[in-house]
This record gives C-alpha cells, sequence and structure tokens, in this order.
C-alpha cells in the first residue's frame, strides 16, 4: 500500500492506492498522527483507489477523527466505492462520517467550515 499526502487550501488529501488492511494499519496510522501532530487537522480521506478497509483501518480512522475534531478540526471522506459505503451503512459510521462524491467538494466543505 502506498500512501500519497497533498495539501490544498489548508486541507490534507490523504490517499492510498490498495485497500486498508490489518497488516497496512501501522505505517497507515503513523503518518496520520505525523500528520495531526503537525497540527494539519483538515483531512479528506480519498478512497478513489480504495475497496475495502479493515476493522482495525476503520478504528485508526475513527481515532483520527476524535484528534483532528480536539484540535478544531476534522476529517471527510470521498470517492467512496459502494462496498466502502455499505460497510459504513451497516456499522451505521455513515452517521457521523462526512461523505462527498468528489474530493472537490470535499474541500469545498472543509473550507466552509474553517474559521476564517
Amino acid at each position: 500500500m502506498k500512501i500519497k499526502v497533498k495539501e490544498q487550501d489548508a486541507v490534507v488529501i490523504f490517499s492510498v492506492d490498495s485497500s486498508i488492511l490489518q497488516e497496512h494499519v501501522p505505517v497507515f496510522r503513523e503518518r496520520l498522527n505525523d500528520i495531526i501532530e503537525a497540527k494539519k487537522c483538515w483531512i479528506i480521506f480519498d478512497m478513489f483507489e480504495a475497496n475495502y478497509i479493515s476493522s482495525i483501518g476503520i478504528s485508526v480512522i475513527l481515532d483520527i477523527k476524535k484528534k483532528a475534531k480536539g484540535i478544531g478540526g476534522d476529517v471527510v471522506f470521498s470517492n467512496v466505492n459502494h462496498l466502502i459505503k455499505n460497510l459504513f451503512e451497516v456499522t451505521e459510521l455513515i452517521r457521523t462520517l462526512d461523505i462527498y462524491p468528489t474530493t472537490e467538494e470535499a474541500v469545498a466543505a472543509l473550507k466552509k467550515r474553517m474559521p476564517q
């Protein structure tokens, strides 16, 4: 799994090139914690190339969302395929996660939430 991180308008766009499996979680967690420790708290998970997230991967995402909110930011999703969206629906995470059809829409939504 390769992780790509880029910034656009004070928003971190975090993407992976494959599924987020249990064996990827240590690196996944470390990269996300590095972002939070750098006080970058507006994060988009671009799921364009991911088609699965393990339960431990979901746990990491929820932890990062909590940390981001704790420092005044938020975490949202973009480009979520139907398999991952179904997983979020079955686990009822759909109620607490904001999902946008495109990364551009997610960036625009986060920019509206940022303090001026």
